[in-house]
C-alpha cells in the first residue's frame, strides 16, 4: 500500500469513527450532538432561510453553515476530496465496492455508460426536490429518507418514522453493493451541489503522455468510472481526489497531482 493510500484510509477511518461514536452516544442515551450537527448539508438548505427570514431551518445551527463554507473552500481547493477522504457513507460504499470485487466480477451488473451518463443527473433532481420541500414546509422533510441520517442514528433521530426510513437505507445499501457507488454517483444531493465548484477545483490528478504506457491501471482503479488513460488533466466534476489511479499506476513519472 503506498504512502498516500495509507493517509487517506487513516483519514477515512478517523471520520468513521468519529461518527460512529456519536450514533453509539446517541443509542445509550448519552446528551450529545448527533451527526446532524455536523452536517454540511444542513448549512447548504440553511441558506435559503437565513436569507429570506433570518433564522435556521429546524435544528440547524452556525455549525451547520460554517460546515458547509469550509466545504465549498475545500471543494475549491481539492475537488470533491470530501468525498473519499472525510464522508462516512462514502468510506463503507468504497468498502462495499472492494467486498464486491471479491465476488463479483466489476462488469457483472455494471449499468451501461449510457444509463449511467443519464442517471448521474438524478442527484440534481434529489437536490431540487430537498431545497423545495424544505423551505416550504420550513422543516428538514429529506431528514426521514437520508440514508446518513438513519444509519448513524440508527433510526432514533427526532422521531423518525422507522419502518420508512429503514426500508429507504435499507434499499440504498442493497443498491449501492450491487451497483459499484450507486448512492454517490446517482442519489446524493450533497454531491450536486460540489459539482459545480468542482468544476474549479485547484488541485487536480495530471497524466504524463509521454511517459505513460496505457496499461490502463488508472481506468481500472477509478470508482467513478473517469477514462483517466485518455486525459491530461482530470477535471471531471465527478472525480474525488481519491488518487487510486496514482496509487495504482506502475510507470514513474506517469502520474501525479497538482494545479
Amino acid at each position: 500500500m503506498t504512502p498516500i493510500r495509507i493517509v487517506r484510509k487513516a483519514f477515512q477511518v478517523f471520520f468513521l469513527a468519529a461518527t460512529v461514536s456519536l450514533t453509539v452516544k446517541l443509542l445509550a442515551g448519552v446528551r450529545a450532538p448527533t451527526v446532524e450537527y455536523y452536517c454540511p448539508m444542513g448549512g447548504v438548505v440553511s441558506l435559503w432561510g437565513l436569507v429570506r427570514k433570518q433564522q435556521f431551518i429546524c435544528a440547524l445551527s452556525e455549525m451547520n453553515l460554517s460546515l458547509a463554507l469550509a466545504l465549498f473552500a475545500g471543494v475549491l481547493l481539492t475537488k470533491k476530496s470530501f468525498c473519499s477522504w472525510v464522508c462516512p457513507l462514502g468510506t463503507i460504499f468504497e468498502g462495499f465496492s472492494w467486498t464486491r470485487s471479491k465476488v463479483m466480477r466489476r462488469e457483472v451488473l455494471r449499468v451501461p455508460d449510457k444509463a449511467d451518463a443519464v442517471l448521474k443527473y438524478v442527484k440534481y433532481a434529489v437536490l431540487v426536490a430537498i431545497f423545495l420541500l424544505s423551505y416550504r414546509a420550513s422543516e428538514l422533510v429529506f431528514r426521514g429518507y437520508d440514508p446518513f441520517y438513519t444509519l448513524f442514528t440508527g433510526g432514533k433521530g427526532h422521531g423518525l418514522i422507522p419502518t420508512v426510513s429503514l426500508v429507504v437505507l435499507g434499499v440504498v445499501l442493497v443498491g449501492t453493493f450491487v451497483f459499484e457507488m450507486a448512492w454517490c454517483r446517482y442519489l446524493c444531493p450533497l454531491g450536486a451541489v460540489m459539482d459545480p465548484l468542482s468544476k474549479l477545483g485547484l488541485l487536480k490528478v495530471k497524466r504524463n503522455g509521454p511517459a505513460c504506457s496505457d496499461c490502463g491501471a488508472c481506468d481500472r482503479a477509478c470508482l467513478q468510472r473517469i477514462p483517466v488513460s485518455r486525459l491530461g488533466k482530470v477535471t471531471r466534476v465527478d472525480c474525488t481526489n481519491c488518487l487510486a489511479c496514482v496509487s495504482r499506476c506502475k510507470t514513474p513519472g506517469a502520474m501525479d497531482v497538482g494545479v
